[in-house]
C-alpha cells in the first residue's frame, strides 16, 4: 500500500504484522482448545481482522486491499492456530517460518507493486 515505509522499516512492519496475526491464532487456541471446529474459529479470526484492518486503514485503503489484507492474515493466524495442535513448538522452526512468510510478502510485493497493510 501507498504511504508504507520502504527498506527495513517496512520489512520490521512485516515482520511485527506477521509475528501478530500468528500469535492471534496461538492466542485463539489457547482461549478455545479443542472447542471450536477450525471453520468457526477462522470465520471469529476473519471477523477480528478485518474489522481491525477497516477501524484503522479503512479510510486509507480500497475496500478490496482491506479484504485482501484479512485473508492473507488469516492464514497466518491460522498457521499459529494449527501449528500448535500437530507440532510441539521449536523456536527455530517459528522463526524460520516467519522468514519465509516475509520473503512471499515481499516477493508478491515486488510483482504485484502492492503490499501488506503493517502496523
Amino acid at each position: 500500500m501507498e504511504g508504507q515505509p520502504t527498506g527495513q522499516g517496512q520489512e520490521s512492519a512485516t515482520m511485527n504484522s506477521i509475528a501478530m496475526a500468528f500469535n492471534l491464532g496461538v492466542s485463539a487456541r489457547q482461549q478455545k482448545g479443542e472447542n471450536e471446529s477450525i471453520v468457526e474459529v477462522s470465520n471469529e479470526l476473519r471477523e477480528f481482522i478485518y474489522s481491525n484492518l477497516s477501524r484503522t486503514y479503512g479510510a486509507q485503503h480500497p475496500e478490496d486491499a482491506l479484504r485482501a489484507n484479512t485473508e492473507h492474515l488469516l492464514q497466518i493466524a491460522l498457521l499459529g492456530y494449527i501449528i500448535p495442535s500437530v507440532c510441539v513448538y521449536d523456536e527455530e522452526f517459528k522463526n524460520r517460518l516467519f522468514v519465509l512468510i516475509e520473503a512471499k510478502i515481499n516477493k508478491v510485493q515486488t510483482r504485484e507493486s502492492g503490499s501488506i497493510i503493517t502496523t
